[in-house]
């Protein structure tokens, strides 16, 4: 494994501060576009993409089929 020099180390070490204050403000303005404005999850939206993933990768839509027992394991 190779070594950093002194120049590599002096330089990673000055980009440190400026590359967490660029993705602080990222983490600041992302949303998920699975979320509404108000932050509860909007279900439809995830349902569809999770739909269209299926169709572009070739899987089968399954049916659905009831969870049935009363007894469970989480």
């Amino acid at each position: 494994m190779a070594r950093l020099s002194e120049e590599e180390k002096r330089e990673l070490l000055s980009v440190g501060p400026s590359l967490s204050a660029d993705l602080a403000k990222i983490k600041k303005t992302a949303r998920s576009p699975f979320h509404k404005p108000d932050g509860t999850v909007d279900y439809a939206a995830l349902t569809s993409f999770l739909n269209q993933m299926n169709v572009l990768l070739g899987h089968p839509r399954k049916t659905f089929r009831p969870i049935e027992g009363d007894w469970f394991l989480l």
